[in-house]
């Protein structure tokens, strides 16, 4: 998911994506330890599935509800098997469950695309809501069934079969997930399901007996700025007061769960391999390194980045044929040209915009077909960037074996696979946008800047609110406008409603600040060796699933940027490469 949100005077860029895979929609599964027991999880390397794509042209899909009551069934039925003992018969009945559980991932993958075209189209938001709640359900009956698999007197049988590592990943998954907390999730998704539907109601004010939206706005005018803030202080009330009482349904869960803050819940659900007080850390020295950076880039660079957007902006459509002729003579390996072609002779894409359509950019996964798709809004992101963004997370899926209900995404491992791509398309730069190649190059910098200082702001952000989930609204905006001072330089009150990642995937955002400093450093490898670059990233998009982010990074020859160096080299790089002066003499030795 990608998420763009522009201000007056400055951009505020984060260039963000994650994949709404059907497996990672659920809660994944990690330890109450973070970041100690995650590192010893298996990290996998997967090849593509024997070179092999279903031709599968995505209009032609039709959502069909799967029968929820038929895996019910297979699911009674196997744990009837290891009740009488039948070991061999409930494995290979396991299969079968195995498979029809992948079908109800691509029917939910098919209703969430179907929902974010239209997100006022009741039947879609009933239909993902009802999947994701079933979802759940299968998970902990799965968790059910393997453990009186591993319970039976045929237990060896069943470890020689499955194998070490699929006890490994299972013992991880199925630690988060319990019956006891499916009434909240559903609550969680009915919460999440009101958001999205108010995103998509137009807030405007009066002004002089005038109806007036954000869309009437010239924010030149200070008269237009005051609106602004008018406009977006409604739009704060009507969509805060839901994250406030998602913040209130999401600690009971981690309380449930044996938590004292949902943040920490959170990153062991999504399988960081850091903690919290790592992340702290970590960004107490992107603020020292980054924040010098940031505001001397724009102060140099915003009004040449400005203009070269205002000039040279090229629709993801238009930057198709583009892409694909820079992968074919770029160096990148034939598998990505291969894959875009997929991609676009199957239709596994859609770009286009309107009231309606959620306002996100993002890449998941029909795993009926081993067939990526990816969603762009254009009216929220109309440039070419989005796309090679975008488009780095549909080859990793290309690349990708797929996945079973229990696999995690490493999703910062995921958005260096978009940064990355989008650092190592600038070769392409002067052919794409000529005399504006520079300024669109600065703008990529800038938001990956920015992508790095607003991660981690807006990860203090959430461990704050988590930590007291009773805070007001007003709390809420107060806490964020100081945060945002500290980490960008002017207070932001209102607008982080804006931002779906905090409604939709919580304590996600400080990926985007690891992942950027890691695309930052693929692209320090790049200036001095292309090719090792190249290989790097190759590298890179084979790992994902199940993969530990801190130690893919050291294996495939990049650096660990919680015990390294890393932050401040790359922050060292920026200010050379651009003649910023922003970390003086002392800082920049």
């Amino acid at each position: 998911m990608q998420n763009r949100f522009k201000l007056p005077a400055r951009l505020l860029s984060v260039l963000l994506a994650v994949c709404l895979l059907g497996s990672c929609a659920a809660p994944e599964s990690a330890s109450a330890q973070g970041g100690e027991a995650r590192s010893a999880r298996l990290h996998t390397l997967f090849a593509a599935a024997q070179g092999w794509h279903e031709d599968v042209h995505f209009p032609d899909l039709v959502y069909e509800r799967p029968d929820i009551d038929a895996i019910d069934a297979l699911i009674d039925q196997g744990l009837s098997l290891v009740q009488v003992e039948e070991i061999e018969e409930a494995l290979v009945l396991y299969n079968e469950i195995d498979t029809a559980i992948g079908h109800y991932t691509t029917m939910m993958a098919l209703a969430s695309i179907y929902s974010d075209l239209d997100v006022t189209d009741a039947f879609y938001a009933a239909e993902v809501q009802l999947l994701q709640e079933n979802y759940t359900r299968f998970n902990n009956r799965l968790n059910e069934l393997i453990d009186a698999l591993l319970a039976s007197s045929g237990a060896d049988t069943v470890r020689d079969y499955w194998g070490e590592e699929f006890i490994e990943q299972y013992e991880w998954y199925s630690q988060l997930n319990d019956p006891s907390i499916e009434p909240l999730m559903a609550q969680e998704q009915a919460l999440i399901n009101e958001y999205r539907a108010a995103c998509a109601e137009e807030t405007s004010v009066e002004h002089d007996g005038v109806r007036v939206t954000l869309n009437d706005l010239d924010l030149t005018q200070p008269e237009d700025v005051l609106l602004y803030y008018e406009i977006y202080r409604k739009r704060n009330e009507a969509l805060g007061g839901i994250f406030c009482e998602l913040a209130a349904v999401r600690s009971e869960i981690g309380h449930t769960m044996g938590y004292d803050n949902y943040a920490d819940y959170a990153y062991a659900l999504q399988g960081t391999d850091y903690t919290t007080q790592e992340a702290a850390a970590f960004c107490e020295t992107v603020l020292e390194w980054f924040e010098p950076v940031d505001i001397m880039l724009d102060e140099i660079y915003t009004e040449e980045i400005m203009r070269a957007e205002a000039q040279a902006q090229i629709s993801p459509t238009d930057a198709l044929p583009l892409l694909e002729k820079a992968l074919t003579t770029g160096g990148y390996p034939s598998a990505m040209a291969n894959a875009l072609r997929y991609m676009q002779d199957n239709a596994l894409y859609d770009f286009g915009g309107g009231p309606n359509r959620m306002p996100t950019a993002y890449t998941t996964l029909l795993n009926d077909y081993t067939a990526p798709f990816l969603f762009i809004n254009t009216d929220t992101f109309p440039g070419a960037d989005t796309l090679f963004h975008e488009f780095g997370h549909f080859y990793n899926y290309y690349c990708s074996a797929n996945p079973d209900w229990y696999d995690a995404d490493s999703l910062d491992l995921a958005e260096v696979h978009s940064q990355g791509l989008e650092l190592l398309m600038m070769d392409a730069y002067d052919e794409i946008y000529g005399a504006d190649a520079e300024g669109m190059a600065c703008g990529v910098f800038q938001n990956l800047v920015g992508s790095v200082l607003q991660g981690c702001m807006e990860d203090e952000f959430q461990q704050a609110v988590y930590a007291n989930p009773s805070m007001t609204l007003d709390e809420m905006n107060a806490l964020h406008a100081e945060l945002s001072q500290k980490y960008i330089g002017y207070p932001l009150m209102y607008e982080w409603v804006e931002i779906n990642h905090n409604y939709e995937a919580p304590c996600y955002y400080i990926s985007y600040a690891t992942s950027a400093v890691s695309a930052l450093e693929l692209w320090t490898v790049a200036q001095e060796d292309r090719t090792e670059a190249l290989r790097i990233y190759n590298d890179l998009t084979r790992h994902n699933f199940n993969a530990g982010y801190r130690e893919t990074l050291t294996t495939v020859g990049l650096s660990d940027p919680f015990t390294s160096d890393c932050v401040p080299r790359v922050a060292a790089a920026l200010d050379d490469a651009l003649g910023l002066g922003a970390l003086g003499q002392d800082m920049a030795a």
